[in-house]
């Protein structure tokens, strides 16, 4: 082979080398406003937010994650059951810390974050050259996107918007926007039903809620937890104070809730209420009022698709069982679990 015959081959190679490389990496716009350069094809996450880990075994991609948050079993109780391979999986992190040798070790293709991560947090991964994406499942402008207690000209529409946006850009990451659309179209249809089963319940009759955490800690406005209980036709008690936050007994017996509801990883809370002497006159209490939620119905600060196809249905039919007394919730569980998840529900209602 002569030298210039080697050049020209070499400048080919060269050539082709770059009119591929476009095509191996592309740029996307996480929740926080960042641009990321994230490989063409994602064959390895680790993921330190627990909503985008449920969303990410709903879309079917639960085979390409190599790396988990500490806290998802508590946080995200009986995912387990959907995707056992979670299971021993390497925690090298959580919300807020992440220990950047041991994500390094897992080589991984694209690092999911909570929109609150620390930025010294986010900045540590981007420097060591992982693409570092930035999920919230709200709509927050400026200031406000990477708050954890975020204030929103319309909590309903920002959490809307932003779990479309959140669901669909994790779809389009790990190639998996098909379904994607899928999961939010069913999710949207079903909270329709919902929408318009209440649509007629005035104002003065609405059920008053309070959703109890512990030790005192609750969520008013601000939050996803009040738009589900505002779509479900109930009034959040605690709609006067911002965010999660801590309230005293003596808020909650001026507020007086008729039901309270206790999210399933806190289920002790429960028991905690019904027989605590402070409570014995609180209404939801005397009327034996207070439920636990299932798994699906996922009432956090942030959306996901079950709580709107499935939680609001539930929550609605607990505060008005005459308008949904044609609803069974099992059926309901299992058709949506058999599509996302693979499985029937197999948890509570």
């Amino acid at each position: 082979m002569t030298l210039r015959l080697a050049r020209v081959l070499a400048l080919a190679l060269m050539s082709s080398l770059l009119a591929l490389a476009p095509a191996m990496a592309r740029t996307i716009t996480d929740q926080l406003n960042r641009t990321v350069t994230v490989p063409d094809k994602v064959e390895r996450i680790v993921v330190l937010q627990h909503q985008t880990l449920d969303i990410l075994v709903e879309l079917g991609a639960a085979d390409k994650i190599v790396g988990v948050l500490r806290t998802w079993p508590k946080l995200i109780p009986g995912l387990d059951k959907y995707a056992p391979q979670l299971t021993g999986l390497p925690m090298p992190g959580d919300l807020s810390t992440a220990n950047v040798e041991e994500v390094l070790k897992l080589k991984p293709d694209v690092v999911f974050v909570t929109n609150y991560a620390p930025p010294a947090m986010i900045e540590q991964l981007s420097q060591a050259g992982l693409p570092v994406v930035a999920i919230s499942l709200s709509k927050g402008e400026g200031v406000e996107a990477p708050k954890l207690n975020p204030t929103f000209a319309d909590d309903d529409f920002a959490y809307a918007e932003g779990l479309k946006i959140g669901v669909q850009l994790i779809g389009d990451i790990v190639g998996k926007r098909e379904r994607a659309d899928q999961l939010l179209d069913y999710a949207f249809a079903q909270r329709k039903q919902v929408e318009d089963r209440v649509a007629s319940i005035p104002d003065a009759e609405r059920v008053k809620l309070y959703m109890a955490n512990p030790d005192m800690n609750t969520y008013g406005s601000g939050k996803y937890t009040g738009v589900i209980m505002k779509r479900s036709g109930g009034v959040n008690v605690a709609s006067g104070v911002r965010g999660a936050t801590k309230v005293s007994m003596e808020d909650v017996l001026a507020w007086n809730p008729q039901v309270i509801f206790v999210q399933d990883r806190y289920a002790p809370v429960a028991d905690e209420i019904s027989t605590g002497a402070a409570w014995q006159h609180v209404d939801a209490v005397e009327n034996k009022r207070i439920y636990i939620t299932p798994e699906y119905v996922k009432p956090w600060g942030y959306p996901l698709p079950e709580a709107l196809a499935l939680g609001e249905l539930w929550m609605a039919k607990k505060l008005y069982p005459e308008r949904f007394a044609d609803i069974d919730m099992q059926e309901q569980a299992d058709a949506y679990y058999q599509q996302f998840y693979g499985q029937k529900y197999s948890g509570p209602n």
